[in-house]
C-alpha cells in the first residue's frame, strides 16, 4: 500500500490564514498518454498529460526542501531546515514549508542553475525573514503592527508571487515586502533588484506536508507559474492528498486517515489525490484575497465523500463505505458538479454546517478560533458558499497514482 510518507510528489511541507484576509504563462506542457480510467469516470484526452505529469515535465529546480518527520516528533518544526515565521498571525507559529522553484528563457531554456546562488538570496530574504530584524528596522513606524502582521499572513501564492515579481523585475507588491523594511520609503535609493534579464517564465512549487501543519493538516502542493509581461495572470495547479495514516507532529498526536471503504476494505485505496487547476485569465492576482482556498474543495471532499462522520477524528476512520471504486468516482463527480456555481455551493455549505465543530476542527481552539473558520469557510465571500466558478477550471482525481477521472468545468459564458 503506498503512503504518503515515502510519497516523493510531496516532500517537504498554507496555513489558516485565510480567514485572516478576505479584503491575493502557459499551460504546463507534457503529452504523455493518461493511465486507463474506470468504467463510468469522465473521458480524458487520449493524448493529453495529467497535471502530475505536467509538473513533472518541468525538470529539476533548485529546490529547498525538509527531510522527512522524524518517529514520535511533537513539534512541527522537528528536523525542519525551511520555514516561515508567522508569529505575528492570529495563529502565531513556525510554518515548516518546501519550495521548488524554476526559471526560464523565452526559448525554455532553464536559467535557474546559472542563477542558483541570486535565486538562493532572494529565497532567504522572502521565505527566510527575520522578525527580529523586521521589528528592529520598523522601530518608531507608527503602521510597524500592520505590517508585521501582513508579512506573517501572506498566502503561500503571494510569497511566490513576491519572488517572481522580483526575478521578472515586475513589481505590484509595496517594495517593503518585496525587498525588506529598509525599502519601506519610497526615496530609498539602494532598493533595486534588475532581477533575471533574460528570464520569461518563473514556476514556484509549495509543497506542505501534514504531519508538519497541525492546524491545517492536509499534505498538499501549489504550483505557481507565470510568464513576463502577465505577472497579474498566472497560472496554477493545486495538489490534495487524502492523509492515509499519517501521524501528526503536534499537541494532539493525532493518526489521521480519511481514506473511505470500498466493500467494507478500509485499506483498498492507498493514495487518493485531488489536483485542479486554476486557468489564466480568470481575474488578475496581486494579493492575498486574489487567491482562492483550496479547502474550497478538501472540506466539502472530507465530510461528504471521504471520511464523513466517525467517532474519533483524531484516530484513522472513515464512516463512507462505497461498493466500488466506480462508485467513489461517481460521489467525487456529484459534489465538484453541486460545486461549481453558487447556488449549489450554498447547498454544499450547508450540508457541511454539522461538520464545523470542535470535534472535527479542535485546532482551531483558541487563537483565530472556530466560529471564525467556520464563519469564513462556509461564507460567501471566500468561502465554500461562493462555488468553484470563476477561478477553478480542470479537476482530476488520482487513486494509488493513476487518475481515474477528470471533471472538466461547463462551458463558461461569453
Amino acid at each position: 500500500m503506498k503512503n504518503l510518507q515515502t510519497t516523493p510528489s510531496l516532500l517537504g511541507t498554507r496555513g489558516p490564514r485565510r480567514l485572516i484576509a478576505l479584503l491575493a504563462a502557459g499551460l504546463f506542457i507534457g503529452c504523455a498518454t493518461l493511465p486507463a480510467k474506470l468504467p463510468g469516470s469522465v473521458a480524458t484526452t487520449a493524448t493529453s498529460s495529467s497535471m502530475a505529469q505536467r509538473v513533472g515535465s518541468l525538470g529539476p529546480g533548485l529546490q529547498f526542501l525538509n527531510p522527512a518527520v522524524p518517529d514520535n516528533a511533537v513539534t512541527p518544526e522537528t528536523g525542519a531546515i525551511y520555514s516561515y515565521s508567522r508569529v505575528y498571525s492570529a495563529n502565531p507559529r513556525s510554518s515548516p514549508v518546501g519550495i521548488e522553484l524554476w526559471v526560464f528563457a523565452a526559448d525554455g531554456a532553464p536559467l535557474h542553475g546559472r542563477h542558483e546562488a541570486y535565486l538562493r538570496d532572494l529565497y532567504k530574504e522572502i521565505y527566510g525573514w527575520s522578525p527580529a530584524a523586521w521589528e528592529s528596522l520598523l522601530a518608531g513606524v507608527p503602521e510597524r503592527a500592520q505590517v508585521l502582521r501582513e508579512k506573517s499572513d501572506f498566502f503561500w501564492e503571494s510569497l511566490a508571487q513576491h519572488v517572481a515579481e522580483r526575478v521578472l523585475n515586475e513589481p505590484h507588491t509595496p517594495a517593503l515586502y518585496r525587498l525588506g523594511p529598509a525599502c519601506r520609503a519610497k526615496s530609498a535609493k539602494t532598493c533595486k533588484d534588475a532581477g533575471i534579464r533574460e528570464a520569461d517564465r518563473v514556476v514556484i512549487r509549495t509543497l506542505l506536508d501534514a504531519r508538519r501543519d497541525p492546524m491545517n493538516p492536509v499534505t498538499r502542493s501549489i504550483t505557481y507559474d507565470v510568464r513576463r509581461g502577465h505577472l497579474a495572470d498566472p497560472e496554477l495547479l493545486f495538489e490534495l492528498q487524502v492523509p492515509n495514516g499519517l501521524a501528526v507532529a503536534g499537541p494532539h498526536q493525532e493518526t489521521l486517515d480519511f481514506r473511505p471503504k470500498i466493500a467494507g476494505d478500509p485499506g483498498a485505496l492507498g493514495d487518493i489525490r485531488l489536483w485542479a487547476h486554476l486557468p489564466r485569465g480568470r481575474r488578475a492576482r496581486t494579493v492575498n484575497a486574489h487567491y482562492p482556498d483550496y479547502n474550497l474543495l478538501f472540506v466539502p471532499l472530507r465530510h461528504l465523500v471521504m471520511q464523513r462522520h466517525v467517532e474519533d477524528p483524531k484516530r484513522p476512520a472513515s464512516g463512507a463505505d462505497y461498493p466500488s471504486r466506480t462508485a467513489l468516482v461517481e460521489a467525487v463527480r456529484s459534489l465538484i458538479s453541486e460545486l461549481r456555481t453558487p447556488s449549489g455551493g450554498a447547498q454544499v455549505a450547508a450540508k457541511l454546517g454539522p461538520f464545523l465543530t470542535s470535534k472535527y476542527y479542535y485546532m482551531f481552539e483558541g487563537g483565530q478560533g472556530l466560529a471564525s473558520y467556520r464563519s469564513y469557510i462556509l461564507g460567501e465571500a471566500a468561502g465554500v458558499a461562493r462555488g468553484l466558478s470563476p477561478d477553478f477550471g480542470l479537476v482530476e482525481l488520482t487513486l494509488d497514482g493513476e487518475v481515474v477521472a477528470s471533471f472538466p468545468e461547463p462551458p463558461r459564458s461569453p
